[in-house]
Parts: structure tokens; C-alpha cells; sequence
């Protein structure tokens, strides 16, 4: 009597591979379309010398999305190369969550509608302390990591880029 074999098919782990790859590749495509779009956008110069332009913000974006597409491509190639099984859809961690989307989609337009009133650090610090609380981190850590985290944001688009952001009803 011959045993039936239950292994896994190993279409499985290609398929997850290759929507990785497909993905990736989307995302690395993207990049270099932005690139090529603010390749025209003008160069800043001021006696001789060249100063970021406004095809800066958008290039630093584009090459993420080619060095992240392409990480994603490569885990992808990996999983399909893979013999391990990827884990089953009811193991534990990988339910389905529709609050998570929703939750920063209104913590988003909190900060729209409350950061005026409130200025940017108060604002940014708690809708980063309530993502970090929702994310299962300590109250402690989420509260330090919070109000590190919009400092140095504040910090660097503030005082280094001279971007206004809010300053709300403390005036900071």
C-alpha cells in the first residue's frame, strides 16, 4: 500500500516569491521614473557653487524605492528558491487586521485637523506614542521614543531646512 504524500507543494513558496519579485520590480520602476522625471528640474547655483534644488526630495525618495525594490526582489527570488514552507495562514501572528490601516488613517487626519491647535511636537508626539502603544511596545519606550523621534524630525525640517511646521498653542 503506497502512503500518500502531504508535503507542501512547492508552488506555493514560488508563487509568494515571484508577487515579491513582481513588487519589487514595481517599486524599483517607480524609482526610476521619478529619477528620470526630475532629471530636467534646475540646479541651484549661487556664487559657483551648486545647492540642492527641488529635484532633491524626490531623487532621495526615487533611490529608496530602488534600493528597497530591490531588497524586496531579492527576498523574493530567495522565498522561491527556498524548500522551507512559508507559514500557514491561521498560524499565530499572521491573522488578517483591518483596525491597523484604519487606525493611521485617522491618526492621520488627527494630525491634519490637531496640529494646527496644537503645534507639530505635541501632535507628532502622541499620534507616534499611540502607533508604538498600538504596535505593542511599553508605554515607557513609545513615550521616549516618541518625543526623541519628533525632536530630531523638528530638528531637521525646522531649524536645519527652515520648514514652518506648526507651532501650536505653546508657540514651539
Amino acid at each position: 500500500m503506497k502512503v500518500a504524500d502531504r508535503s507542501p507543494s512547492p508552488r506555493g513558496y514560488k508563487v509568494m516569491g515571484k508577487n515579491d519579485m513582481i513588487g519589487g520590480g514595481l517599486f524599483s520602476c517607480l524609482g526610476i521614473v521619478i529619477w528620470v522625471i526630475t532629471y530636467p528640474f534646475p540646479v541651484l547655483v549661487e556664487a559657483g557653487k551648486r545647492h540642492p534644488g527641488p529635484a532633491l526630495f524626490p531623487r532621495v525618495l526615487a533611490t529608496l524605492f530602488i534600493l528597497f525594490g530591490l531588497m524586496v526582489i531579492l527576498n523574493g527570488w530567495r522565498a522561491a528558491r527556498s524548500k522551507t514552507p512559508p507559514p500557514e495562514k491561521g498560524a499565530v501572528g499572521l491573522k488578517l487586521n483591518y483596525f491597523n490601516p484604519v487606525l493611521v488613517v485617522i491618526l492621520i487626519a488627527a494630525f491634519i485637523f490637531l496640529a494646527p491647535k496644537l503645534g507639530f511636537i505635541i501632535t507628532g508626539t502622541a499620534i507616534l506614542a499611540i502607533l508604538m502603544m498600538k504596535l505593542q511596545v511599553g508605554p515607557i519606550k513609545s513615550l521616549i521614543t516618541s518625543v526623541a523621534v519628533t525632536c530630531f524630525v523638528y530638528f531637521m525640517f525646522a531649524t536645519m531646512l527652515r520648514v514652518p511646521l506648526p507651532r501650536g498653542i505653546l508657540g514651539w
